[in-house]
């Protein structure tokens, strides 16, 4: 019988000393509160303010500070992937917007004809059929991903699946050539709904023998859940239909298992070459004598120009399948060979982009000619779109009125959104061309601004122009680090991936920015000087120099600089330099201000999850034998977060951990020390008997997992006779009453009888 955990009374006759019933200290971390505070104190547990120079720690105080938003790691590499040029390699999507169907990118060339349009009626049901020639002509040059075969075997099986991806990774047409795959080419439809659960209604006319296509919103992926999922199941198999739905379930992934396929896009290198092979089919590209075989076409794509070394290098570095593709056109226009190939591509790649951003931002020669507006108005605006890329216009507005250093009139303060024409008008062509404007009630102006999949590059090549031509590193400098003291978590991390990024140009200026912001008193400014550390790590050629600096700071007695260093670990720094988290971690994990912070656990969860569990758990391990009670303290809120994670499918009633030491991962000795001190110090005793109770209650009637269990108790309670006391004690007054029918409790008895004297 499982049993609800939050709802388990409270054993009054335990000692708040050693249960804390307000929860432990580590809840900030996973499942607590948004800001990441505590039941001891704040989120910051600032020291008291002192001069810019490095100060020993002091003491926390109490300080107001707006709540953190504490962003996923990978949500931060990847938004920072994309300025600093390593933006996230796609395969090409079909869109729908209303009764549109249309395609780009690497896979889906040219507009994609549709056939027919239907309605529920209401207007929040339409589908629309792919004609059969658009859909063959997106096969003919599509590069096969590695997850196309997973995805055709879940289909073979079930009528609905989730193909989970982020925007802008050919998603959505590797979902439309799969249901073409299994039910035809001429019987592809893409589908469109105002609501998800709008599909369960009876009078939604779903034709039988299709195969539908949807995209899901940020907003519609919130509401789903399992059980809407089972629905619409058996109304695809009710109706004889198949039903792919699309978006990013990375973070809903454990709540759907069964339903969810991970889709995983081709490489940029496979991209090239169907696409080259696409657009040269049929020609002779060889001069061969008499009959053409092909043959010369292949070497011609294999070897001429996937192994030349300019074109190798452009496609490891991973570029957006519509680079690749505007490569592949140059490529194919006049199929150039050896010298006259090299001297193409060198002209070609590093200068479009940057011809492109100095037409942008040098009004002169873009032509644009704005009324209203002065030339350096416009041009701070068109950098604060690329700085600021995703964020509401009225921010960017008010971004680019700081950098201009204008005053504006009351009228147009950044308090009043801009009309529609005049965000035209500042934009320009050339980078309207470029970015998407998404209507958004939600936020001031009710509009975003945003760089698509495959224009990102265009944003690292609006900052170099920047910085080369129009404006000096410290005015820049000066006008992020003024954004960062701002108010909006999103906005303080845009400005941190483009002060990360000019440090490749200035890497002491960069540095002096961001140990000015790592020494703020607020939490959330010293977060973004995190970021910036983990967008100068992710260039090469800075990594000695920001791990000199790292390893400074960790050194050094400047509390807030510690502390930054643990947030940079727990924001992405940690998947890059897992080596490094585990030493720089533990050194940070001894000062008195991290007690008031949750930044070393989630530094070094993200080391666990990222495929390190076997130098983790043994690394914690040693923690527990330290002599500071700091240490020993993180390490037992570490093992708190980790044990609530529970095995992959078809694994899933084992604890990871336990389930780690049946695999030889990790050894039963480290696992048993962890649990040992979790359960012995005061901040976690009380979470950790609690979760030590569900995996009892999960094992029961699982043979092998309880053994497991048992052995990792018998190893707890060994010559430790005040846990064997607790053990007894929580057995008969806590999991006796909650679980009247566990056999396994009669076990855990069993062993508590041994080990009494």
């Amino acid at each position: 019988m499982e049993w609800d955990l939050e709802n388990l009374l409270h054993d009054v006759s335990e000692a708040p000393a050693v249960d804390d019933p307000s929860g432990d200290a580590d809840d900030g971390v996973l499942g607590g509160s948004r800001d990441g505070s505590t039941a001891t104190g704040s989120d910051d547990g600032e020291e008291k303010p002192g001069p810019a120079e490095d100060l020993p720690e002091e003491p926390p105080e109490e300080e107001a500070d707006e709540p953190e938003d504490l962003p996923d790691p990978t949500d931060v590499l990847r938004g920072l992937a994309g300025l600093l040029g390593r933006s996230s390699i796609d395969v090409g999507d079909v869109r729908v917007q209303g009764q549109n169907a249309t395609g780009h990118g690497a896979v889906a060339i040219g507009t994609v004809n549709v056939t027919a349009a239907r309605s529920d009626g209401a207007g929040r049901v339409w589908f629309e059929t792919l004609a059969e020639a658009s859909v063959r002509e997106i096969a003919s040059g599509y590069a096969h991903t590695p997850s196309d075969h997973r995805l055709d075997h879940h289909l073979q099986h079930h009528h609905l699946v989730c193909l989970s991806g982020p925007v802008g990774s050919g998603l959505i047409t590797s979902a439309t050539l799969a249901v073409a795959r299994k039910h035809g080419f001429g019987r592809v439809r893409v589908l469109g709904v105002e609501q998800l659960s709008d599909l369960l209604g009876a009078e939604t006319p779903l034709p039988a023998g299709h195969g539908y296509v949807l995209r899901l919103s940020e907003v519609v992926l919130r509401e789903v859940d399992g059980f809407t999922l089972v629905a619409l199941a058996a109304r695809a198999a009710t109706s004889g239909t198949t039903l792919v739905l699309a978006g990013d379930f990375s973070r809903r992934r454990h709540d759907l298992v069964g339903h969810v396929v991970e889709h995983r896009a081709a490489p940029a290198a496979e991209v090239f070459r169907a696409q080259l092979r696409h657009q040269l089919g049929g020609r002779c590209v060889g001069w061969c004598v008499d009959t053409c075989d092909g043959r010369c076409l292949e070497r011609y794509v294999d070897v001429d120009c996937a192994e030349h070394p300019l074109l190798s290098a452009y496609l490891a570095g991973e570029p957006s399948p519509s680079e690749v593709l505007k490569v592949v056109e140059t490529i194919a226009r006049t199929v150039p060979k050896a010298v006259t190939l090299t001297e193409r591509l060198e002209q070609f790649l590093p200068l479009q982009l940057r011809e492109r951003a100095v037409e942008i931002l040098d009004l002169r020669r873009g032509g644009d000619e704005i009324d209203g507006f002065t030339n350096e108005e416009v041009r701070a605006f068109r950098l604060s779109c690329a700085v600021l890329a995703g964020q509401p216009v009225a921010e960017i507005h008010q971004a680019a009125q700081r950098l201009a250093r204008l005053h504006f009139q009351e009228g147009t303060s950044s308090g009043a959104p801009l009309r529609a024409s005049a965000i035209e008008a500042l934009l320009g062509s050339t980078l309207s061309q470029a970015v998407t404007r998404l209507n958004d009630v939600r936020v001031p102006g009710g509009c975003r601004i945003d760089f698509p999949a495959g224009t990102e590059p265009l944003r690292s090549a609006l900052l170099e122009v920047a910085w080369t031509e129009w404006w000096s590193p410290a005015e820049l400098l000066d006008w992020l680090a003024d954004l960062i003291r701002g108010d909006l978590p999103a906005v303080r991390q845009a400005a941190a991936g483009a002060i990360g990024w000019s440090a490749t140009r200035d890497v002491q200026a960069a540095l002096d920015t961001v140990g000015v912001l790592a020494r703020e008193r607020r939490a959330g400014v010293r977060q973004a000087a995190a970021i910036v550390l983990v967008a100068m790590a992710m260039q090469p050629t800075l990594h000695h120099r920001v791990r000199t600096e790292l390893g400074r700071w960790t050194a050094g007695p400047a509390a807030h600089l510690r502390d930054t260093v643990a947030r940079a670990y727990s924001l992405g720094l940690a998947q890059l330099w897992p080596d490094a988290a585990l030493v720089q971690l533990r050194q940070v994990a001894h000062a008195r201000m991290q007690r008031w912070n949750n930044s070393v656990v989630r530094g070094l969860v993200e080391v666990y999850r990222n495929g390190h569990e076997a130098s983790v758990v043994p690394a914690l391990a040693g923690w527990t034998a330290s002599a500071d009670p700091e240490v020993q303290l993180h390490a037992a809120r570490t093992l708190r977060v980790l044990a609530d994670r529970w095995a992959e499918p078809p694994r899933e009633h084992w604890p990871e951990l336990l389930y780690l030491v049946d695999q030889g991962t990790i050894r039963l000795a480290d696992l048993a020390v962890l649990w040992a001190t979790a359960l012995s110090l005061p901040w976690t005793a009380y979470r950790s008997w609690r979760t030590l109770g569900f995996w009892l209650d999960r094992a029961d009637r699982q043979p092998v997992v309880a053994g497991h269990c048992l052995q990792l108790v018998r190893h707890v309670i060994a010559g430790q006779p005040a846990l064997r006391h607790r053990l007894d004690h929580q057995l008969h007054h806590v999991w006796r009453p909650v679980m009247p029918h566990n056999d396994l409790l009669d076990d855990v008895q069993r062993l508590i009888d041994e080990e009494t004297p």
